[in-house]
């Protein structure tokens, strides 16, 4: 069950105001954070241009702490990481922490970028030798 689901069955058997207030009130809050995050429509009440500033924040914060944690991805990227992080953060909604964020994104961006000079050691950063390498058990071959 969900968060919004639990909010609102706190709701049922008592007042029949409460309870469609909770759900108009859940409602708003999920239309804003869509505005906020997957670029949905603001919802009515809200200014468009504060909105969109907000959702600009919250996207650079994500950029940024996705580079504090995988420093090596913005450093192979260069210039290229905050346009592409960009195109990629429009797309994609972080579902996880932010390392499988990074590594989400460095899987995106060798997917979508063909002909680029830092395509090898992206491939690379994700893949690294000694995890494409088979590994020997009890000295076996």
């Amino acid at each position: 069950m969900s968060e919004q689901d639990e909010y609102l069955r706190r709701g049922e058997g008592g007042d029949a105001e409460l309870v469609v207030a909770r759900a108009g009130l859940a409602h708003r809050q999920a239309a804003l954070v869509a505005a906020l995050v997957d670029g949905g429509p603001v919802p009515e009440g809200f200014d468009p241009a504060q909105v969109r500033i907000q959702a600009e924040g919250l996207a650079a914060k994500r950029r940024d702490t996705v580079a504090r944690v995988a420093p090596e991805l913005a450093a192979i990227l260069g210039e290229a990481y905050h346009p592409l992080f960009r195109r990629y953060a429009a797309q994609h909604r972080q579902t996880g922490g932010y390392r499988a964020d990074a590594r989400a994104f460095a899987e995106w961006a060798l997917a979508h970028e063909a002909a680029t000079p830092w395509r090898g050691a992206l491939g690379q950063w994700l893949r690294p030798a000694d995890e494409r390498r088979p590994r020997r058990r009890w000295g076996i071959r």
